[in-house]
């Protein structure tokens, strides 16, 4: 290359003789700010002002599943439960109530008028069933919404699972895009000092500007996306708050059984509650039916009559009766529960259908979201920091202009950012097998909703195990940062590339360093935490 590489290189590499690897962020031991990482100080006017700190609620994953239990509407379901179970311990053994006929009379027979009359008490006997069979459907009505309320604190505690993970993404891949912004206002800063010293040219100057432009772009549209996911975590755990929540703790990443289990529990995943929920309405239904058919059965009337004439004599009768279901036998409310219930007979089918359909997919996840971020961690990011390390060497030496270094840079950036999202996406299938697997029941063990329970719901979360470094799945674990900072953003998510960024609109510059994994590589200390959406 010309002579004024030599000048190239003490403009854009001497002046920062330590300049980051952008696959390197902060081990999980340090706290994730300004103050204790190294910081690029750009020349003015480029230099950005840090955001300003913000109250927000920051939240761990065990209590934003913690909080999703108590949602309004798990407590409002577990509320129903309980007092349909209190209302249930109130049905009589009798159904019809004690029938008392008073018949007060005046006789004007004789010159001397006086009172008379007759008192009658009478008590009906259904003969048909009725007692039991309205019983059986209150039971039932009973253990269908206790099913109903497991339903929905499951469905509400993975909500909360997948938008904690959403947010922990986001929040990740923006810190990695906060150095990238630093790197790249510090390298167009450089290179227009190079440019107007006669080293660079200004084509060269103009693609490092918009470097930095497409830095700061990408920097704007993640705003919207944390801000949206912060105010979508609020929502999911039940929280009104005025400012969006963040994340703190570890990146949860749950223990799942092992493979040869998969097909057991997936032949019993129809017992999920859910699908159990949809077989015990059309099982009330038919009861409800049997109770009209009842109802209108052999009945039995027994009483008593006491008559007193006007001459003052007292007479005491017996009263039995009988009502015989000749004409109404209650056809007609009990076919519409049996209509229902047939309806309802389908869409349980459909139900345990789709529960059988989810675990099974719900495990593939598992597997296909851990190939992927094995692909990505032992090959692509690998190869991209390489590349831009041989680039920037390259670039040193004058056999690499400005131009290939910034696809480099970018193409490494990029795949730090799939990979942050793929191990959120990893971590979030686990999660999820593990929420469904703790309502599957056991072989041999009874039906879930036989057992005896006070609460129509599991009393706590399944305990998912957190803790490790980069690229541990299957049992192990990966570490995030502990306290992630405190950020108030908006706007829209941006991709780069074909893959999404996530960056502030106006961070400080600033480099963080990562503690080398046995491979060589940076272990993150700021890991994304994605919804099973594959990279």
């Amino acid at each position: 290359m010309m002579p004024s590489s030599v000048l190239l290189l003490s403009l854009l590499v001497v002046a920062e003789p330590s300049a980051p690897d952008v696959s390197g962020v902060p081990p999980a031991t340090a706290p994730a700010n300004a103050s204790t990482s190294p910081q690029f100080h750009a020349s003015p006017p480029h230099k950005m002002a840090p955001l300003a700190p913000e109250r927000v609620y920051a939240i761990t994953f065990d209590e934003a599943l913690g909080l999703a239990a108590e949602a309004p509407s798990v407590a409002g379901a577990e509320r129903a439960v309980s007092v349909k179970s209190e209302g249930n311990s109130k049905i009589g053994l009798l159904t019809s109530n004690p029938s008392l006929v008073l018949q007060p009379g005046f006789s004007t027979r004789d010159a001397n008028p006086r009172l008379e009359g007759e008192v009658a008490l009478t008590q009906s006997f259904n003969l048909a069933g009725l007692s039991g069979n309205r019983r059986k459907a209150a039971r039932t009505e009973e253990q269908q919404l206790r099913d109903e309320a497991r339903a929905v604190a499951l469905s509400r505690r993975l909500d909360a699972a997948q938008a904690w993970l959403d947010m922990w993404a986001a929040e990740a891949a923006f810190q990695l895009s906060r150095e990238e912004l630093g790197l790249a206002m510090e390298l167009a800063a450089r290179t227009r000092r190079a440019a107007e010293a006669a080293a660079l040219t200004r084509a060269d100057a103009a693609d490092a500007d918009a470097y930095e432009a497409e830095a700061r772009l990408a920097s704007l549209s993640v705003e919207g996306e944390v801000t949206d996911l912060g105010f979508r975590l609020a929502e999911m755990v039940g929280r009104a708050t005025p400012l969006p929540m963040t994340t703190s703790g570890e990146l949860p990443m749950a223990t799942v059984p092992e493979r040869a289990a998969w097909p057991a529990l997936i032949a019993r995943a129809a017992a999920l509650p859910a699908a159990r929920a949809e077989k015990l309405a059309a099982e009330a239904d038919r009861a409800r039916a049997s109770e009209a058919r009842s109802a209108r059965g052999l009945d039995l009337q027994l009483g008593a009559r006491a008559q007193r004439d006007s001459t003052g004599n007292d007479v005491l009768y017996g009263i039995v009766g009988f009502t015989f279901p000749v004409f109404e036998r209650g056809h007609r409310e009990a076919a519409t529960f049996d209509a229902a219930a047939a309806r309802r007979a389908g869409e349980a089918e459909d139900a345990s259908r789709r529960a059988v359909t989810e675990l099974a997919r719900a495990f593939h996840e598992v597997e296909h979201t851990g190939e992927v971020l094995d692909a990505l961690e032992k090959t692509l990011v690998p190869a991209a920091a390489e590349s831009a390390r041989l680039r920037e060497a390259a670039m040193r030496a004058g056999d690499a202009t400005v131009v290939e270094v910034l696809v480099a840079r970018r193409s490494a950036a990029a795949a730090r950012a799939r990979e942050l999202r793929a191990r959120a996406a990893h971590a979030w299938a686990r999660a999820k097998v593990a929420m469904l697997v703790a309502l599957v029941p056991t072989d041999g063990a009874p039906d879930a909703a036989a057992r005896p329970s006070t609460s129509a719901v599991p009393s706590a979360p399944p305990t998912l195990r957190v803790s490790g470094a980069q690229g541990e799945r299957d049992g192990q674990t990966s570490a995030v940062p502990s306290a992630p900072p405190t950020l108030r953003v908006s706007g829209t998510q941006g991709e780069g590339d074909g893959q999404t960024w996530a960056v502030p609109s106006a961070p400080p510059p600033l480099r963080v360093s990562g503690s080398p994994s046995p491979d060589g590589r940076d272990t993150e200390a700021s890991q994304p935490r994605s919804t099973g959406v594959t990279p």
